[in-house]
């Protein structure tokens, strides 16, 4: 037991002697603060796959350097010099110590990199997994995706044609009756794709799937097309075709219609449905061409889409498609571009009507027709028009994912669902159908399903601002206030002059406390798109909350007066709406009853939305100023239903405890309203600016368990905008 003893001091002694444990220690702690500041940069930045990896095997090396150089030399003021031995230890017991701090070392080392190599790895096609898992969906019996035809020609200058060989399949193969094929938007995601065919397959929901290639000697070209089993990955069958280089659309016409006659024979019990389609092929390439560009969602993709279709119409002008999609582009426009929706509408519906004259049974043009009409409120034709639509053309991507933003608008959430999970089924990686998924999902309180399956597709392509935004915004709602403002400003970084990046890293900015921010980012953006819906309602809701109440009433009569004569019924509800809430935390209770009242509409029933309910229930507040407690009561029992229905619908996220709590403070319960307010605080709620001007919840001002609340959130805010402003220095240094 002496000779032990003896060894431990000695060694100890050494150790503290040599300062060994102390530069350990503080190399330890430089390691942890550099791999959390490398976890926090790696995403914002972009980095490479490979550099946190490689960081994190040089940090490790490092440790076994540092013990040694610790151990030998000494660093003075005078310099540098070799630590000499003290004679406590034998040379046996130098060696036991060495191998036992080199084992030490080694473990710590190990433990970084188990935890950092996971933090750093790579998820993209383990995303991908997760999210085909969450929707749980089986391949229909006849099935198949058309991935891009590979360009494998010297120069590789056949691109083009190679991908006009694939349009024009999807396109014939559409037409087929029983054959379910996967749309372009999510096969095209697997352009030069090498992974394995069984997991593309099964990502794409498909049982066969058809790859090809192209080849050029001199003018001859060699296609090669083959039809490969999900379930196996052996070939069903492979055909060659060789052609002279002539015109080559007629050398896509033919060999594509050739290869879709060979796959139709190779299904059973298929049959060619009535097709709509022109019989010039650069009309129907342009047209193609233009719904690529319209899928992206911003203005200059937009306008490219809108050019594109005028050149199919110039190549056939009774090509009903392309009217169809000129009006829903000018519609779309309204949302993301310049323009105001009653000048969009008036420009779509002549093309609408273009499209019937030519085609009546158009399932673009009543889709189209649809959309024309949800943006202008008019629901229930809205939802005819589309279902309509289906009828025509079930596969209709468009027309789906329309409806179920009609039906999610109207609270009908597990009809919303199925909706999109039929589309899906056919176009499992389309980005605005798994978005609006990803949405409902949330909305019924399994935001972490959604997060998943958009955190998968965003690994696949990170660029998309379509999916940065939306997550950004989902973050922010269920809570996450640094991650949200880390996608929306990803998003910004990307597309700087998007209205639509502007709006969601304007509002992050308004829920993390900073108005000012928030308010020159909108302003940037309006100075070159002054009529954008979204923009104008962001920097409404910053007036608001820095209480610039007669700018925000301004801004209002300004895009009411844009917007000019035969406003819609569902815009002129919303003006009454800001309005409304204007004259309401001024004080003016008489004005803001009467447009509040004017803002519920006669056709709203009992439909569920966080607006609906607040419109209710800001009226109500209103009426029981004014005395009027009859009215009051009568609007709060309608309030009660549309939260009652929402329950009912699957309604789970922090806006329907809020609401269930405004509800019962208007009804002088204050225990159980502070029940619903921490529930919603729990599950993510954090719009302390909105509390803080509610007069509905003037009951619970004084409520201590309210402060503490409202405190609590104010602590949130402060150390996200802390954790924000830290990531911001170490961005602007990199």
């Amino acid at each position: 037991m002496t000779e032990s003893h003896s060894f431990i001091s000695a060694t100890l002694a050494e150790l503290n002697r040599r300062k060994v444990l102390r530069t350990v220690g503080a190399y330890a702690v430089g390691v942890f603060v550099l791999l959390q500041l490398m976890d926090a940069a790696v995403e914002p930045l972009r980095l490479p796959d490979w550099l946190p990896t490689l960081l994190v095997v040089l940090l490790i090396l490092g440790f076994p350097v540092v013990f040694l150089l610790a151990w030998h030399l000494d660093i003075r003021t005078d310099g540098v010099h070799r630590t000499k031995s003290a004679g406590l230890l034998s040379r046996s017991q130098s060696s036991i110590l060495f191998s036992i701090m080199l084992l030490a070392m080694g473990g710590l080392a190990y433990g970084f990199y188990q935890y950092y190599a996971g933090v750093f790895e790579t998820q993209a096609q383990q995303g991908l997994v997760q999210a085909s898992a969450t929707r749980a969906f089986t391949a229909p019996e006849n099935s198949i995706a058309v991935l891009p035809f590979a360009d494998l020609t010297e120069d590789s200058d056949q691109g083009h044609f190679a991908d006009g060989i694939s349009e024009e399949l999807l396109n014939l193969l559409a037409q087929v009756e029983g054959l379910n094929v996967a749309a372009r938007t999510s096969s095209f995601a697997f352009r030069d794709n090498e992974g394995d065919i069984r997991e593309i397959g099964r990502l794409l929901n498909v049982r066969t799937v058809l790859e090809g290639s192209v080849r050029k000697s001199g003018d001859r070209l060699r296609l090669t097309a083959q039809l490969i089993n999900v379930e196996d990955g052996f070939h069903i069958w492979s055909k060659i075709y060789d052609r002279d280089m002539t015109d080559i659309f007629d050398i896509q016409d033919e060999v594509a219609s050739s290869i879709a006659t060979a796959l139709v024979d190779s299904f059973e019990g298929l049959t060619t449905k009535p097709e709509s389609r022109t019989d010039s092929i650069a009309a129907a390439q342009a047209y193609r061409t233009g719904r690529l560009h319209w899928w992206r969602r911003t203005p200059a993709e937009l306008q490219k889409a809108i050019e594109m279709f005028a050149k199919a119409l110039e190549h056939d002008s009774q090509y009903a498609p392309a009217y169809a999609a000129m009006a829903d582009t000018w519609l779309l426009v309204s949302l993301y571009g310049n323009i105001t929706t009653v000048k969009a509408t008036e420009k779509a519906q002549a093309m609408i009507e273009k499209a019937l004259a030519i085609d009546p049974e158009s399932a673009e043009a009543f889709a189209a027709l649809g959309l024309a009409r949800w943006q202008i409120g008019q629901m229930d034709a809205a939802e005819s028009a589309l279902r309509q639509a289906l009828e025509l053309n079930e596969d209709y991507i468009p027309a789906q994912l329309w409806l179920a933003g009609v039906l999610g608008e109207q609270g009908r959430y597990p009809e919303e669902h199925l909706v999109l999970q039929q589309a899906m089924q056919r176009d499992p990686l389309n980005e605005l159908l798994m978005v609006n998924y990803a949405g409902n999902l949330s909305t019924r309180g399994d935001w972490e399903a959604g997060r998943d399956m958009l955190g998968g597709l965003l690994e696949l392509r990170p660029d998309s601002t379509i999916l940065l935004r939306f997550m950004a915004k989902m973050e922010i709602y269920n809570g996450n206030l640094v991650e949200g403002w880390k996608l929306a400003n990803r998003a910004y970084q990307l597309q700087p002059d998007n209205p639509e990046d502007i709006a969601s890293l304007a509002r992050t900015w308004v829920l993390l406390g900073d108005a000012e921010e928030a308010e020159r980012l909108v302003l940037l953006g309006l100075e070159t798109a002054d009529q954008n819906q979204n923009l104008l309602g962001t920097y409404w809701m910053t007036l608001m909350v820095a209480r610039r109440y007669e700018e925000a009433e301004t801004l209002v009569r300004q895009m009411i007066s844009t917007a000019g004569d035969g406003l819609p019924e569902a815009l002129k509800r919303n003006f009454n709406l800001q309005l409304g809430l204007i004259a309401l935390v001024r004080g003016d209770f008489a004005g803001a009853r009467e447009l509040l009242v004017a803002a519920i509409g006669d056709e709203d029933g009992a439909a569920y939305s966080g607006d609906s309910v607040m419109i209710v229930t800001m009226a109500a507040l209103a009426s029981d100023q004014l005395g009027q407690t009859e009215e009051a009561g009568e609007l709060l029992k309608d309030a009660e239903r549309k939260i009652r229905r929402a329950r009912l619908n699957g309604v789970d996220d922090p806006g329907i405890y809020y609401n269930e709590a405004i509800l019962l403070a208007m009804r002088s319960e204050p225990a159980r309203a502070m029940e619903k307010l921490n529930e919603a605080y729990q599950r993510g709620f954090r719009e302390r600016w909105v509390m803080e001007i509610d007069g509905r919840l003037g009951p619970l001002r004084d409520n201590p368990e309210f402060l503490l609340l409202m405190q609590q959130m104010r602590e949130d805010v402060i150390q996200a905008r802390s954790e924000i402003d830290a990531l911001s220095r170490i961005l602007a240094v990199l």
